[in-house]
């Protein structure tokens, strides 16, 4: 049998000004594969993102500056950032295999717009690998990485 994932808050739901970066953090000593979602309410004004980004360092701090991280993926120049939906849940999706990673994961998100979010890893060992699947959806997940 296959042990089950874990799953860790990175940031809880919390409401971010326009214009300000939110950082989920999440320590993932221990574990061969991640899938680190965040998740916001729907926009209350069609609205793009300023930033959503992947990054990961050695050291735990409470706040970081894109300079004290190592960037794994930045919307807008490795994937697409599609515009934030009025209608539904924004969800951004990065399935990460760990083995050659920095320990901490940080997954930042800035938006144009007010916005609530949560920050959520689902960690695993080896044993029980992460889908490979990469697809863009009007309401649903809005990218999904794997890096």
């Amino acid at each position: 049998m296959q042990p089950e994932p874990t799953i860790k808050f990175m940031r809880t739901m919390a409401t971010v000004a326009a214009g300000t970066e939110a950082f989920c953090i999440v320590d993932t000593k221990g574990y061969d594969y991640g899938t680190f979602t965040y998740v916001t309410e729907l926009a209350t004004v069609a609205s793009s993102q300023d930033l959503v980004a992947l990054a990961h360092n050695d050291t735990l701090a409470t706040a970081y500056t894109h300079a004290d991280v190592e960037t794994l993926s930045v919307g807008g120049t490795d994937f697409t950032i599609v515009a934030e939906s009025t209608s539904f849940a924004n969800i951004y999706q990065f399935n990460v295999d760990l083995r050659s990673k920095k320990r901490y994961i940080i997954l930042s998100y800035e938006s144009d717009g007010i916005h609530s979010g949560v920050g959520l890893a689902m960690l695993h060992k080896s044993e029980d690998q992460i889908p490979v699947t990469i697809a863009t959806t009007a309401d649903g997940v809005r990218n999904l990485v794997r890096l």
